[in-house]
């Protein structure tokens, strides 16, 4: 008992350090839009004393033109207050004292003490993630219209060059050709990649699903990806059950999905090995999956696995972006994506993707109990 009541006396000066360290400003505001209690933080981001923010209306701490809005938004969560959590997208201006605007995240939590219901609120400032944003939004928008557009029309322009005159060219020159080729293909393939994962993280990449045989998906990717086979002397295999098997899938994307996993299994693949696909039945799912011969994944590299910019030693080339792009587009296929050391030595990734006759009759019953 003594021991309890030791720590029951304790309890509000503990909360009281516990609200002065948060990283996060903290403050608590009235039902009547009054400021009750502020920490260190709030100070600091906003640039008022502790003296002059408690008892004045929360509105000192937003932008004039803010106000009148935020007034209406308070009236409207009073009546229907619960719980907005940091990250759920409540971003707005604040204000400084000196007048300065600055971006800030806020999570809101109501609570009642007495009669009277007080709303806790977690400020965060956010104006140094909303300049990286911008810068990166910037930079996508350059590597797209710089980059892309003349970067396509040098791949064309040395593709016509290589069909047409190579062999009239002297051996020298039609080796460099091939090589300034190659290499145009890849800055492509790298520029569309950081578009890709910036659509994927914004989630504005579109999916446009059909049916489709996936034999004949996992063929085309196959044949797309000759050249870069040939070009590490390695060959592509497949192995598929008989008979048909349909997916419902994005085609375009299930087979930009393919060409990221023979990519990465081809770069890790030693001349003159196969790399194994393989179609089969696995529990309700087809699997797919593409194994190389190669030295297999580092223990300490697993974990970073699908993680973007992230490559192993020993690959040949490549932006380290291709397994985080097919991890998101699986995702958005209703599938998953994962990987398995091969039997004998080398890495095994595979993709479970629904088949088509499941996930319709999935859908039918998710329809039928909404």
């Amino acid at each position: 008992m003594p021991a309890a009541a030791s720590a029951g006396a304790c309890g509000p000066e503990i909360f009281r350090l516990a609200v002065e360290v948060c990283p996060s400003g903290l403050i608590v505001v009235g039902g009547d839009g009054t400021i009750k209690l502020v920490n260190g933080e709030i100070e600091r981001l906003f640039g008022y004393g502790r003296d002059e923010l408690i008892g004045k209306a929360i509105d000192i701490l937003l932008p004039e033109k803010l106000r009148s809005r935020h007034a209406a938004e308070r009236a409207g969560y009073a009546k229907q207050s619960g719980p907005r959590h940091l990250g759920t997208g409540r971003e707005f201006n604040g204000c400084r004292k000196d007048g300065s605007e600055f971006a800030i995240e806020v999570g809101l939590n109501p609570i009642r003490i007495g009669d009277e219901l007080v709303v806790i609120g977690a400020v965060v400032d956010i104006s140094e993630r909303k300049r990286l944003e911008r810068l990166q939004d910037e930079f996508v928008a350059t590597v797209s219209h710089e980059l892309r557009t003349p970067m396509t029309s040098i791949v064309a322009s040395l593709g016509l060059l290589l069909a047409g005159g190579a062999d009239s060219l002297p051996q020298p020159a039609a080796h460099l050709l091939q090589i300034a080729h190659g290499n145009c293909q890849r800055l492509v393939r790298l520029v569309n990649d950081i578009l890709d994962l910036k659509k994927l993280d914004g989630g504005r990449m579109p999916f446009h699903f059909e049916r489709c045989e996936a034999r004949a998906l996992i063929e085309k990717a196959i044949k797309a990806n000759e050249s870069l086979a040939a070009g590490c002397r390695v060959a592509v295999r497949l192995e598929a059950l008989p008979g048909s098997a349909m997916l419902y899938v994005d085609s375009d994307r299930f087979t930009q999905v393919m060409t990221n996993l023979l990519s990465n299994a081809l770069k890790f693949s030693p001349a003159g090995e196969d790399v194994v696909v393989a179609l089969e039945k696995h529990d309700a799912n087809l699997r797919i999956t593409v194994r190389d011969h190669g030295v297999g994944i580092p223990a300490e590299f697993k974990p970073r696995v699908f993680q973007s910019f992230a490559q192993a030693n020993g690959a040949k080339g490549g932006s380290g972006l291709g397994l985080s792009i097919a991890r998101q587009i699986v995702a958005g296929l209703h599938g998953q994506i994962g990987f398995d050391d091969a039997p004998g030595g080398g890495a095994l990734f595979y993709v479970d993707l629904p088949s088509a006759d499941h996930l319709a009759r999935w859908q039918a019953g998710a329809a039928a109990v909404a």
